[in-house]
This record gives C-alpha cells, sequence and structure tokens, in this order.
C-alpha cells in the first residue's frame, strides 16, 4: 500500500476520521461510567493501607514545595492503566497489544485505529485546563515517508507572550500488513484533592481526545485555533520541548471531546466543560 496514496485519502476525508475518534472516545467513556465506582474505590484505598507505605513515600520535587500533599502520579497512572485494559478487552473485539519504543501509557490497536491514551493526574495546585504533552504524545501531518521513516513538519506553537517550535513524534496513521490504522490520542484527567498529606481521593476523571495530526495540523488546521496549544515549560534549548493542550479551547471545538465523571458521595454525574 502507497503511503502517500493513503495520506491523500485520509486528507480527503476529515469527517471520516472525526467520526472515528468520536466512536471511540464514547466506547472509552462509557467503559469508565461503568466502572467509575470501581476506580474511586481502588483510587481512594491508599489511605486505608498508609501504615505500610507512608514512611517511605515519594516527596515533593521542584522550587519550593509546600509538603502539603504527596506525589500522586503514581496511584492515578496504576489503577486507571489496569482499567482501561479492562476496559478494552471486555468492550473491544480482536485488540492487539503492539509494542512500541514510546507512546502513551496505553497503547491498543483495535480494528482500524491505534490508539494512545495516557493518565494524567492532578491535584489542586496544578492547572485543571490542560494537559501538557510531549513530541511523542503528539501526532503529526505525516506528510511524507522515507528511508529513516514518517516525517512530522514542526510547527509553531505561539503562546501569551512566547512562542515555540513543536515536533510532534507520533504518526498521524500506521501501516500495518497493508491495513490502514489511524492514530488515536486520549488524555485521562484523574483529578484529585487533598484532605491531608496522604488522603488525597479522586474528585472526577475527566477523558480527552486530541485531534489527529492530520486534523490539527492539515485539513482543517485546528492547531490555528486561538489558545488551543501553547508552549510548555522546558528550556530553550530542550531539544524535546513539549506542547500544553488547552482544554476549554478544545471542548469548544466539539463538547465531547472532554467529558467528566464527577464524583458526588456515592455516586457520580456527567459533566461537560
Amino acid at each position: 500500500m502507497n503511503y502517500t496514496e493513503t495520506r491523500a485519502k485520509l486528507v480527503a476525508s476529515p469527517n471520516e476520521l472525526i467520526s472515528l475518534e468520536k466512536h471511540y472516545f464514547e466506547v472509552l467513556f462509557q467503559g469508565l461510567q461503568n466502572n467509575a465506582k470501581d476506580i474511586k474505590r481502588d483510587f481512594d484505598a491508599s489511605i486505608k493501607l498508609k501504615n505500610f507505605w507512608f514512611r517511605y513515600a515519594p516527596k515533593q520535587r521542584g522550587h519550593k514545595p509546600s509538603g502539603n500533599s504527596l506525589p500522586w502520579g503514581e496511584v492515578g497512572e496504576k489503577v486507571l492503566d489496569a482499567y482501561m485494559y479492562k476496559i478494552i478487552v471486555e468492550t473491544l473485539e480482536n485488540t492487539q497489544f503492539v509494542g512500541l519504543p514510546y507512546g502513551h501509557d496505553v497503547r491498543f490497536v483495535c480494528d482500524n485505529i491505534f490508539a494512545h491514551l495516557d493518565i494524567k493526574s492532578t491535584g489542586p495546585t496544578d492547572n485543571l485546563d490542560e494537559v501538557v504533552a510531549s513530541p511523542n504524545q503528539v501526532s503529526g501531518d505525516g506528510i511524507l515517508l522515507d528511508t529513516d521513516g514518517v516525517f512530522n513538519s514542526q510547527m509553531q506553537v505561539q503562546g501569551r507572550n512566547k512562542k515555540m517550535l513543536f515536533q510532534p513524534e507520533l504518526p498521524p496513521f500506521y501501516l500495518i500488513d497493508e491495513k490502514i490504522y489511524l492514530t488515536l490520542t486520549f488524555y485521562i484527567k484523574c483529578a484529585y484533592e487533598v484532605i491531608s498529606l496522604g488522603n488525597q481521593p479522586l474528585k472526577y476523571i475527566e477523558l480527552i481526545c486530541v485531534p489527529n495530526g492530520l486534523l490539527m495540523f492539515d485539513t482543517v488546521l485546528y492547531a490555528n485555533i486561538q489558545g488551543l496549544l501553547a508552549p510548555g515549560k522546558d528550556i530553550a534549548d530542550s531539544e524535546h520541548k513539549r506542547t500544553r493542550i488547552k482544554l476549554n479551547p478544545l471542548a469548544q471545538i466539539a463538547n465531547w471531546r472532554c467529558q467528566k465523571i464527577v464524583f458526588e458521595g456515592a455516586d457520580f454525574s456527567i459533566v461537560s466543560r
């Protein structure tokens, strides 16, 4: 199968790409709803085991840490990773977990997609309205394929006070055994609150779908929407600069792209941005 012809076919059908993204978003989000109470239970169970981990718990790092909470990324990632694999296996047929040297936390191939899904634990002092994405977590325009593989164009990201060149590293699609698999990229934001040190229960889960690189940087050019992308925190000479994906502008593209499961006591509700 010819790469250039395949890319041209996909570029000519942006609505089909969007439909695929929406379909698999709905499948995954329904799975999260079906398992929401169990996810909440297991996420919050850490406090019951505090005597068995507290002495050697990781400490906050960075500039002038407050010391009022503990790093909670491991809790969010391990609980949600496990439940996402459960959801994927239970709801999608003929799923494969193809190995790659980089990408998101969870990666799977199913039918006509190659999905990447990353877990982002977010505390009360973090920004709830963005995800910070590494280059290998964003698909590009895949403008050509040569002897070194797929080439993505660099993209200029304009922030409020500065700009940067961002290099997406995921391809917009894969060709496996002459079949096309569209790259889908998802994030799950696990927002937790801090009651006391180590008592940091889950407040809400937000499933996020970032548009495929062909939609972002070609065809409909979502990346040009003001405020959607912004420079990350990296120093100027970093080789792998990250970008911030702002969730409110993303939800304005289509509100299904950012959906929350908000916990309220023993129950939960679905909230859009």
